[in-house]
Formats: C-alpha cells, structure tokens, sequence
C-alpha cells in the first residue's frame, strides 16, 4: 500500500538537493556538476537521479520552486502591506530573482535550448508571475500608488529590463527599480 505522504527524509532530501542545484546552477551555469551537487546536499548520486532523473528535470524543478516562491510572496504581501508598498516589496523580490538567477536562468534556456521541450513551461512561469503581479498592481492603483494606465504586462517587461540592465548586481537593479517606480506612480 502506497504512503500517503512523502516521509520527512524524502522531503527532506529533495528540499536539499533544490538548494544544493540552484547554488550549483548560478555558480556553474547548466555544466555544473550533478556530483557536485549531490555532495552539496548531503545525498548520493542515486538519491539525486532517483528524485531528478535527469539535469533538465533538476533545473527546470529549481526554477519551478523560485517561481512559486515569489508567487508565495506575492499573495502574502498583498494582505500584511500597504497596496504600494506591497506592489514595490513584491516587485523587489522579482528584480532580486532575475538579477541573483542569471546562472539558475541560462542553466534553464541551455537545458531546454539544447533539446528540451521548456517552451509550454516558459510560457505557464510568466502566466503565474503575471497573475501574481495583476492584484497588486490593481490594489496600488485604487489606493493611487500606481499609475491608472499602467498595465501588468507593461511593469513585468520594465522590471525584467531593470533586472537586466542592472547586470547582476541587485543593489544597482534596486536603484534603477527606485527611479522607475517614481515613474509609474501618479505625480503628488
């Protein structure tokens, strides 16, 4: 008879090996090496293929559970802050992702450009982080924190850019994230 739940090792394991791939990922990019990762988190090679029989599941489960994270993120803030300082915290977390993953994300396009079928993945990633980003930015606009005409799409994109432009640095991504949000919000 099948265990209804995972045993605590099992989860245990996986949470480990997650976090020992996503370290591994942003050091080494998609080459680093799954032994080097299996040690990191305290398992055995069979222990790893057990639970990620290969890299592209391993990658492609460590960007999952980023995403889910901010998506996390992204509903507890909307209840514990302010509309705009919710919307801003939560648009942080997102520059602070894409600047911090530059490794776990060329890792994940190698994986998926170099065979892989990562496409209808992509695709569900961004429809769950817009989704995550649509409340707040409605409830920054009622409270007037954000300006009326601005779209989710179009402050995912500005965000992605600031990320980007900041070059793996998050403090640098942060200041540019500050002058943009000045931008997007109405004038006083």
């Amino acid at each position: 008879m099948p265990e209804p739940w995972p045993r605590a090792d099992v989860l245990r394991n996986r949470r480990n090996l997650l976090a020992a791939a996503e370290e591994a990922f942003n050091a080494g990019g998609a080459g680093a090496s799954l032994d080097d990762i299996a040690r990191a988190a305290g398992v055995g090679n069979a222990t790893l293929y057990r639970h990620f029989p290969t890299r592209q599941q391993l990658i492609d489960a460590v960007y999952a559970e980023r995403i889910q994270a901010l998506c996390d993120l992204a509903a507890r803030v909307r209840v514990t802050e302010p509309p705009g300082v919710a919307l801003l915290t939560w648009l942080r977390a997102v520059v602070d992702h894409i600047s911090r993953s530059r490794g776990l994300r060329d890792a994940f396009v190698d994986a998926h450009h170099l065979g892989g079928d990562g496409a209808p993945r992509v695709a569900e990633w961004h429809r769950k982080t817009d989704d995550a980003v649509v409340p707040l930015l409605q409830d920054a606009q009622a409270a007037g924190a954000a300006h009326p005409d601005l779209r989710a799409g179009e402050l995912m994109a500005l965000v992605a850019s600031i990320a980007h432009a900041g070059g793996g640095d998050p403090a640098g991504a942060h200041r540019l994230l500050e002058f943009a949000w000045e931008g997007v919000s109405p004038r006083r």
